[in-house]
């Protein structure tokens, strides 16, 4: 079972994740949208556009506006996501010294990883503080409650367990892994070479449930982040004027066409052409 979960199921695991997002992307992409739906004072230029979706994501703007309970908890929580997932990538290739090499002349190595196991103690912190406030709002708001599936709970307590583990080896010496127990597993996988799971049970379970989440992502709300910059896209981006209308509907009818108008069959010889700015 150790060596399907460390060595087969992570390969089984990317396949179905890369898939899923390719499958979804493709569903998203392959409608056509006749119309701009894109309204005043949103911006008409593609900087102005890209800046205001950046803008929007970095705060949480809509969240914001209309659900501050929700934000406080939403905002940490998806700040604390993105903070991890760098530490991890950054953290694990460089060995902790990520800091010295942006800074060689003011961080040393052993300062660059003392801030990272600081920072990743922080931000692990925030990310199960903020994980379990939304889930409290699940329980404690009918509202919310009222438009929560279970699966919306399963993926919370996921996301708890996976972000306490986390917490707890960062935390507790007896369970935590090096970064360079963790790079040699990791870069074997990349190389297709793989190497045993490092002998640490905790790491394990993380690593494990990290695959279950990124099974069921693709197939889940989990995919809201990608759907959101989707939906930023279609909504802001600038645009000069409306289209003239559906693709394929006439709007009027062609010359020489017999119509019936109060009992009066009428012949179409032409059409008065008129300029037309929209529809």
């Amino acid at each position: 079972m150790v060596y399907f979960i460390g060595n087969v199921l992570p390969y089984i695991t990317v396949a179905i994740f890369l898939g899923g997002l390719a499958w979804h992307l493709w569903r998203w992409t392959a409608p056509r949208i006749p119309h701009f739906v894109a309204l005043s004072p949103f911006p008409k230029t593609w900087a102005g556009s890209v800046g205001f979706i950046v803008w929007q994501i970095l705060v949480f703007w809509n969240i914001l506006k209309f659900d501050r309970r929700l934000w406080v908890g939403a905002w940490p929580f998806h700040v604390a996501i993105g903070a991890i997932l760098g530490g991890h990538v950054l953290g694990i290739y460089t060995l902790g010294t990520q800091f010295h090499m942006i800074f060689p002349y003011a961080i040393t190595e052993a300062l660059s990883e003392s801030m990272s196991v600081i920072l990743g103690k922080t931000f692990g912190i925030i990310f199960v503080a903020a994980g379990a406030y939304l889930l409290y709002r699940r329980f404690a708001y009918d509202r919310v409650a009222a438009v929560s599936a279970p699966s919306d709970y399963l993926h919370m307590f996921l996301l708890l367990a996976i972000g306490g583990l986390g917490v707890y080896m960062r935390f507790v010496p007896a369970a935590s892994l090096h970064y360079e127990e963790a790079r040699h597993f990791l870069a074997g996988l990349f190389l297709f070479k793989p190497e045993p799971l490092p002998d640490n049970p905790f790491f394990l379970l993380h690593f494990l449930l990290v695959q279950i989440l990124m099974i069921i992502f693709p197939f889940s709300k989990l995919m809201h982040p990608l759907g959101m910059l989707w939906n930023r896209w279609v909504v802001n981006r600038p645009y000069e004027e409306p289209a003239m209308g559906l693709p394929g509907v006439q709007l009027v009818p062609p010359a020489g066409v017999m119509y019936e108008d109060s009992g009066r069959t009428i012949r179409v010889e032409h059409w008065p052409r008129f300029p037309v700015k929209g529809v």
